[in-house]
């Protein structure tokens, strides 16, 4: 490029960043993007034979969005059999501080695991997952850890909106640290969950109770207010489909009509001083990535020790797929929480 071009160019850089808002929005034609490089053969077949789903209506009576909840976690419960079955894992539903639970056990449980239990806070947009559904994600890292693992099956809309799953969280968490130390106790969980195992450490805090000793985090909606970057962008990518519509519903559902900047609905709008050590898990093709990011984000902003690991390719809660199949992607993603958990509560 000639010297003399560059005079007309770097005036236009400096401009647009001077009057950013004159690019509020940019609007661009459709593309095709290709299966991406340097993933595995494995993950390269799921990929090339996802298939989106079509788009639901947003329920319009309780009742409608009772049927839809059934639906759902039907689907899930059966998900979940299949890979408790495949990979060995077994689980009992119990009563626990008052709140509906299912204790994960692995086929082969870890030495650095017998005397304690990790906490779960299942996903699906707050309002789905519920009854053996959640115990997918609890089975994928009970497996990859030899873990024990509780998961929360806690009270959700529409009968149970914020701050119902907040209460049902902390009520269990005051009752483990009863018999285990907060400091070799996680809280983990993808999406809603991961929303969820941020705003319960909040809460922990208001609270003035003892802390866990790391945090696995996945994908997690932390902007219940604002719709972040890649919402956007990664829009068509991703099988979670887009937040307007049935999605931006669930949100608001939970809320509750309560404000969506309140810190425990939307954790990225907290005030962090200091935090647990906390691993972020997402992916290039994630719709939430950008949550992702802000969040890890905030929490360096306070100088707060956390580890992020953006996965290539992948959409919403991808390195869960070794729950299904052997995914090299899923197994090194058991292995960084592993790594981590190890440092900060082994």
């Amino acid at each position: 490029m000639k010297i003399n071009s560059l005079r007309h160019i770097i005036p236009a850089i400096l401009v647009g960043l001077a009057s950013s808002t004159a690019f509020a929005k940019t609007t661009l034609s459709e593309r095709s993007i290709p299966t991406p490089v340097g993933i595995s053969a494995e993950f390269s077949h799921v990929i090339e034979n996802r298939e989106m789903p079509l788009t639901i209506p947003v329920p319009e009576s309780t009742e409608a969005w009772i049927a839809l909840q059934n639906n759902f976690d039907r689907a899930g419960i059966e998900l979940a059999r299949g890979a408790l079955e495949r990979l060995g894992v077994t689980y009992e539903a119990k009563t626990f501080a008052g709140v509906d639970t299912f204790f994960v056990s692995p086929k082969n449980i870890a030495v650095e695991y017998e005397d304690k239990w990790l906490i779960h806070l299942h996903g699906g947009a707050f309002v789905f997952g519920g009854g053996e559904s959640a115990l997918r994600e609890a089975a994928w890292l009970a497996n990859g850890l030899g873990a024990q693992v509780i998961s929360i099956d806690y009270r959700k809309p529409p009968l149970h909106p914020f701050p119902a799953a907040l209460e049902d969280a902390v009520a269990v968490w005051k009752e483990l640290i009863k018999k285990q130390k907060p400091t070799s106790t996680a809280i983990f969980g993808t999406s809603a969950g991961g929303n969820l195992t941020l705003a319960t450490t909040l809460k922990l805090q208001e609270l003035g109770l003892p802390l866990p000793g790391a945090l696995y985090v996945g994908t997690p909606a932390v902007d219940l207010k604002e719709t972040s970057d890649s919402w956007y962008v990664l829009e068509g990518l991703d099988p979670l489909g887009q937040r307007d519509g049935l999605i931006q519903s669930t949100l608001e559902l939970y809320a509750g009509g309560q404000e969506l900047n309140n810190p425990l609905i939307s954790p990225v709008y907290a005030d962090i001083e200091s935090f647990p050590p906390t691993i972020f898990l997402t992916g290039t093709r994630d719709l939430l990535l950008s949550d992702t990011v802000r969040m890890h984000r905030l929490l360096r902003g306070a100088d707060v020790e956390t580890a992020l690991h953006v996965y290539d390719g992948q959409s919403h809660g991808d390195y869960m797929l070794g729950l299904l199949a052997d995914i090299p992607e899923s197994e090194d993603a058991i292995k960084e929480i592993g790594q981590f958990f190890d440092i900060h509560l082994n």
